[in-house]
């Protein structure tokens, strides 16, 4: 009985993960045709030479390589948001896991309850407060929204109560500030929690379509996840073929960056611990 349920289980596994990655793979074949073949709607690849001297060639050359402007500003709103939202959370976190303050349980539940509201709730207030400080169409209207994230505290709080009460009383028993304690003792405890959050912050950022559309009426600081719903002929209709290179193109830093920070996932405290 068990071996079958170990079979049920390994069959059901198989076929979630070919629906995962079907899309992807319809993804990366689309990128080897041009518009006729695309048209075709198979799922076999087209022309490996449209890939890169028609298509990849075409979407950076598109608009004098505006492409390149997507870019960046995906990378910039992404970065600089997802680093210190985190590092906020994680001091947000710090602070309910070490202090005794009033009103601090009924904070904790506010907390969770504005975690549940969705973010495009909240991009009409932001937009008629933005548009009162002269910041619309700017990179602030991005950034500055995307330094708040009520989850990321509720998470981080979380994390911080895994770190023994002990090692803080350690740490400030050897004569070290607070600074010292939150930087060189407790985040390398929570790296996992930091970790994770920086990757949940940064994916979210890079791709959040609703805000940039809302508050951006300059196409030269659209993110990349905007800026490919842009990319049409002359004729004003879409050119599908540069539009899933774009996709490609746009999923290929978020593979990257977590191909190149799931080390950092594994959990430190028993070492930190020892």
């Amino acid at each position: 009985m068990i071996k079958k349920n170990k079979t049920g289980n390994q069959i059901l596994a198989v076929l979630l993960a070919i629906l995962f990655i079907l899309p992807f793979y319809w993804l990366v074949e689309s990128t080897t045709k041009d518009i006729s073949q695309l048209q075709e709607g198979t799922f076999l690849p087209g022309n490996p030479d449209h890939f890169i001297n028609n298509n990849l060639k075409d979407v950076f050359m598109f608009r004098n390589g505006i492409f390149h402007k997507w870019m960046l500003n995906s990378c910039i709103y992404s970065l600089t948001g997802a680093l210190f939202a985190t590092l906020f959370c994680s001091m947000a976190g710090y602070a309910f896991r070490r202090y005794r303050f009033r009103s601090r349980k009924i904070l904790f539940i506010l907390i969770m309850g504005f975690s549940e509201v969705p973010t495009f709730a909240t991009t009409l207030p932001l937009f008629m407060e933005f548009q009162k400080l002269g910041l619309l169409s700017t990179s602030w209207s991005i950034i500055i929204p995307s330094l708040v994230n009520v989850f990321g505290v509720y998470l981080m709080v979380i994390y911080w109560k895994q770190v023994p009460e002990e090692m803080f009383d350690a740490a400030m028993i050897d004569g070290a500030n607070e600074p010292a304690v939150f930087f060189r003792i407790g985040l390398p405890c929570i790296k996992p929690g930091f970790t994770t959050l920086f990757l949940i912050s940064f994916v979210g950022i890079w791709n959040n379509y609703f805000l940039p559309l809302v508050m951006l009426n300059d196409d030269a600081k659209f993110p990349l996840i905007l800026g490919i719903t842009t990319i049409t002929s002359l004729e004003g209709f879409p050119v599908y073929n540069l539009i899933i290179m774009g996709a490609f193109l746009t999923s290929l830093p978020l593979i990257l960056l977590f191909i190149f920070l799931q080390k950092f996932l594994m959990p430190q405290l028993t070492g930190a611990i020892k």
